[in-house]
């Protein structure tokens, strides 16, 4: 019995412990609130940034495979099952000796845009995404 008791005790806490950590993971985006990077750090802005709630935006659009944003590309091809998480989109795209900050701005827009339009749901004008004031 006592066997038993240790045993049930050991897994509540492996359960519990468990469920701490989908608990973070799964929360780890909740704070981002706007499209960010580096980058365009220091300088001033053509337009304002983009307001994004990330797990809204996921949520609503149905979007569950992370890399489906944050993907990874390799000789032309886009990896499966190969996310870019915890990178900003800078490190690939202003990665060749030639890339300008434009550049990085173009991969925004292909990738929102050309998600909006095939999806047809979800902004695609300049004002729609770059509300406000500078």
């Amino acid at each position: 019995m006592m066997q038993y008791c240790k045993i049930s005790l050991l897994l509540a806490v492996f359960g519990l412990i468990g469920i701490v950590f989908l608990t973070i993971s799964t929360e780890a985006q909740f704070h981002i609130t706007t499209v960010e990077d580096s980058a365009f750090s220091g300088r001033e802005r053509m337009k304002p940034a983009v307001p994004f709630y990330h797990d809204e935006h996921n949520d609503a659009a149905g979007i569950y495979d992370c890399s489906t944003c944050h993907h990874v590309w390799e000789d032309g091809e886009k990896l499966e099952y190969t996310d870019s998480i915890g990178m900003e989109c800078s490190a690939c795209h202003l990665a060749e000796p030639d890339a300008t900050e434009m550049d990085l701005i173009r991969a925004y827009h292909l990738q929102c845009r050309t998600c909006h339009l095939e999806e047809k749901s979800g902004p695609i004008l300049c004002a729609e995404c770059h509300a406000g004031e500078k």
